[in-house]
């Protein structure tokens, strides 16, 4: 499945990621032969859901930061045993499916389909309180989204003090398949620069495209 994790390190973006697998997984597991999700995966999920809601809270403590921690991993570590036993290799379950699920794909040949060659152009919007809603685009088009090819957009981002002279300086990374993508922060971090970076990834076997501009916006 590659080096890259392909659970997101975003709460928010996790949260989506896995409403959005288990919702797949519904409408389509008694066709790929494998077990109802719903005795393994749905309590985890509801959990890790109510306890990242109650952050949300201004009145919230350490005792709920560390309930949103505690049910982050169990539901991470629920669904990734599920991935990995029941989707990652099985056969009847198609490279499509996984591109819709957010699953990485395994290469089973040496032929690539041509990386992208459009680099993606970002805005942020910063009307929210503490979050960044990433809109992006293919550079010089007027729809929001992915171009045709493309399953998912890399950002790459970080708070610094600095414009980044390079793209190694934005240390931290997503995925994302819809346009806007969502970056919550904490109440410490308003007011502070980050600086935003994509690139198009390409359908199963494909390449990785060229980074567009570096962005720069404050957290509201």
């Amino acid at each position: 499945m590659g080096n890259k994790d392909y659970i997101p390190y975003n709460d928010v973006q996790f949260l989506e990621w896995a409403k959005n697998v288990y919702a797949y997984m519904l409408m389509r597991f008694s066709g790929w032969s494998i077990p109802d999700p719903r005795p393994s995966l749905e309590a985890p999920l509801a959990a890790f859901g109510t306890a990242l809601a109650k952050l949300g809270d201004p009145n919230y403590g350490k005792v709920d930061m560390e309930r949103k921690k505690d049910a982050r991993k169990v539901c991470g570590k629920v669904f990734r045993v599920y991935v990995q036993s029941y989707l990652a290799r099985n056969p009847t379950v198609s490279d499509e499916d996984r591109v819709a699920m957010g699953l990485p794909v395994y290469k089973t040949t040496k032929s690539r389909q041509p990386p992208p060659m459009t680099v993606p152009g970002l805005e942020v919007d910063t009307g929210t309180p503490r979050r960044h809603r990433v809109h992006y685009r293919n550079r010089g088009n007027n729809r929001w989204g992915k171009p045709d090819g493309v399953a998912v957009i890399k950002i790459h981002w970080a708070i610094l003090d600095h414009y980044p002279t390079n793209i190694e300086e934005l240390v931290r990374s997503d995925y994302a398949t819809a346009s806007p993508w969502v970056n919550d922060f904490s109440e410490k971090d308003r007011g502070k620069r980050v600086y935003y970076c994509g690139c198009w990834e390409a359908t199963a076997k494909g390449g990785k495209g060229p980074f567009g501009e570096i962005v720069e916006a404050i957290v509201p």
